[in-house]
């Protein structure tokens, strides 16, 4: 079927194509948001934010505004859904024209129960009900490498590419995007990792009592999020969440050596409650912070 110049039955081949090889949702909706095509545990069919209170429609601006986002880009936009799930967007052009994008996500880079536990529970403050229900659907959120993410993406660049030129006979998006300008500015703007982490472990080091995410961390250092959690996992060999856990439990320890009250020591190292710090804690050490405290005394 051929609609204005663009082949609806080539979107869809497009679509399921990348959902079958890298096992992503996929979709290709216009600027409205209306779905074209899709496949896979699309943003369309995602059902998350329903539980939360987050309306369809915030997802449909943000999803319009990083199609946008993406042309000043590297032809893609890598960000999180207002539930904090990873998405990438490209622009599809038609005769010049952005009126399309093609989006895969929702996705996971982190361990589905770190994100339960760091996102859902302690940076949302979600109520248990909420989370329990949230949690009972998240198995159909695929959890993919940092390292797979560049390449998928890189993926989604030539396949919005291809669809846009297809709709065009006037010229060929993909020549537009000059892979040898795109290098050069790559390295022009290239961001040692090394200095790039050692600012992000400082700031959670001197930050780690405050209500850090992620997008916090992404505007420190300025880049997109899920760009930061590539970056990081790559450097570090575990997630920017895992890492400022790690930090906020071991200065807990130093507290619990100390008279402190337990739910003071949760407030002063980042925890929303004495029941949420008492779980983590126990998760990380294999005890609880007050058996921890009546074996540092005895030791």
């Amino acid at each position: 079927m051929q609609t204005g110049g663009f082949s609806t039955d080539l979107a869809e081949s497009c679509v399921q194509a990348f959902f079958q090889a890298s096992g992503i949702g996929c979709e290709l909706s216009g600027q409205k948001g209306e779905v074209i095509a899709s496949a896979g545990y699309s943003c369309d069919k995602c059902t998350l934010c329903k539980s939360t209170g987050i309306s369809k429609n915030d997802c449909v601006r943000l999803h319009a505004f990083t199609a946008k986002a993406s042309e000043k880009e590297d032809g893609k936009y890598m960000y999180e859904c207002p539930l904090g799930l990873s998405c990438i967007t490209s622009a599809v052009f038609t005769g010049g024209t952005l009126d399309r994008r093609l989006t895969i996500g929702p996705f996971l880079m982190e361990d589905r129960q770190d994100f339960i536990d760091y996102d859902l529970v302690g940076m949302m403050h979600l109520e248990a009900p909420v989370v329990a229900d949230i949690s009972a659907h998240l198995d159909v959120v695929p959890v993919v490498e940092p390292q797979k993410v560049s390449a998928f993406s890189q993926l989604l660049v030539y396949s919005a590419a291809f669809l846009s030129t297809s709709s065009s006979s006037e010229g060929s998006y993909l020549a537009d995007l000059d892979l040898g300008t795109l290098k050069a500015w790559e390295t022009e703007n290239r961001i040692d990792p090394s200095e790039t982490v050692k600012m992000v472990t400082s700031y959670l080091e001197e930050n780690y009592s405050k209500d850090v995410s992620l997008l916090d961390l992404a505007k420190y250092v300025g880049m997109t999020t899920s760009y930061l959690c590539r970056l990081f996992k790559k450097e570090q060999n575990t997630t920017v969440n895992a890492y400022l856990t790690r930090v906020r439990i071991e200065k807990s320890k130093e507290l619990l050596k100390t008279d402190a009250p337990i739910a003071d020591i949760a407030q002063m190292c980042g925890f929303s409650d004495q029941s949420y710090f008492t779980k983590v804690f126990r998760q990380t050490e294999g005890m609880t912070p007050l058996k921890y405290r009546k074996n540092s005394q005895n030791s």
